[in-house]
């Protein structure tokens, strides 16, 4: 008896449309998955930077405040510029003060520093503009940071400022000593008398405030004073108070 045999050829099975996408679904969750750890990390990695920056500074302006006697004032106030990677603004002037009154780099941003008095307090500088260098025995006197690194300094404009870890310049306001008015009046014994008067506070410290936005892009025109009404202001900030 003879047997016929019969062979099947059986076609490769595709893929159908709902397994391809469950298999872009997947891929997508774990992209998600993945740039979502490096974004934290990358925040975290800025958050501790900006921490240790933020610590050497206060450590430099009580070695400021040791050798002069004060804290260093910012000449201007709200020299509002752009930042990368966003459209938000930024005041360059604490930041640029700072930059000058612990590198000894120039001194034209820091309140009551002349030429005359740079000896003492900036840099020696033509102009007492910063020029990314320090050098002379002015600005030598003044230098508070024994080094410092590229990466907490920056040119934006003409003017170099310190900048945190997320590329954004520090913030810094010198407390406002209290005004003392003197009126003399006549009494019984012929003695004069006096009256004192206070300066509006500007800042939450009593010597100076000090912090940074941080990842914080919403509220960059708001400042320390604005926290004690609105705690939530400062949520994301890094802060002396």
């Amino acid at each position: 008896m003879k047997t016929t045999l019969f062979k099947f050829h059986s076609r490769p099975r595709a893929f159908t449309l709902v397994e391809m996408l469950i298999v872009v679904t997947i891929i997508a969750m774990l992209a998600a998955l993945t740039l979502g750890g490096y974004t934290y990390a990358m925040r975290s990695s800025k958050r501790r930077l900006t921490t240790g920056t933020f610590e050497a500074i206060k450590l430099a302006l009580e070695r400021y405040n040791s050798e002069f006697g004060e804290y260093p004032q910012p000449a201007g106030s709200n020299q509002m510029m752009p930042f990368p990677p966003g459209t938000a603004a930024y005041d360059i002037s604490g930041a640029a003060c700072l930059y000058q009154a612990l590198t000894g780099d120039g001194y034209d941003q820091i309140k009551g520093v002349t030429a005359a008095s740079s000896s003492s307090a900036g840099g020696g500088s033509a102009g007492g503009s910063s020029d990314g260098k320090v050098e002379g025995t002015a600005e030598i006197k003044n230098k508070m940071f024994v080094e410092i690194p590229q990466t907490i300094f920056t040119k934006k404009g003409s003017t170099y400022i310190l900048i945190d870890g997320f590329g954004h310049p520090f913030q810094y306001i010198k407390a406002a000593l209290p005004s003392t008015t003197t009126g003399s009046g006549s009494s019984g014994s012929g003695s004069s008398g006096s009256g004192s008067g206070t300066t509006t506070a500007t800042t939450i410290n009593s010597t100076y405030d000090l912090w940074s936005y941080s990842e914080d892009e919403q509220n960059t025109t708001k400042q320390s004073i604005n926290t004690l009404s609105d705690p939530t202001l400062s949520v994301k900030w890094i802060k002396n108070w």
